[in-house]
Order: structure tokens, then sequence, then C-alpha cells
């Protein structure tokens, strides 16, 4: 059974004076997709919306995106 994914590689890097937090950037095609089930564009959506990062109860890590208080 093929699955329909998309996969692309992105580097890691730390940041910080001690290195405290590592980034790592987000496929432009995951926004535009989440912007668009929106109907917003891009900025709108940054704007609007942050990345929730779920893990520790399952394997791997889990990506939504919520609304801004």
């Amino acid at each position: 059974m093929e699955r329909d994914t998309y996969q692309k590689v992105y580097k890691m890097r730390r940041v910080g004076d001690e290195g405290q937090n590592t980034v790592v950037s987000i496929p432009p095609e995951v926004i535009e997709k989440e912007a668009r089930k929106q109907g917003m564009t891009v900025t709108e959506f940054t704007e609007q919306f942050c990345i929730v990062a779920e893990f520790n109860s399952f394997e791997g890590i889990h990506y939504t995106f919520r609304k801004k208080e």
C-alpha cells in the first residue's frame, strides 16, 4: 500500500547564548496548505496561528496549528 506523504530533510540549528533552543524549519508547503484550509493568506495565517508540537505519549512528534489567544 503506497502512502501519500511528503518528505523533505531540514537541518536543525542551535540558537541562544547556551544553545537553549533548537530551530527547525517547517516546509512552506505545510503552511500554505493550512492557510488555504482557513481561507487566509500565508501572512494572515502566520500572524493568527502558532504551531504546537505534541510528544511523549506516542512515538514521534505530532504538529498542529492553534489560533493565538
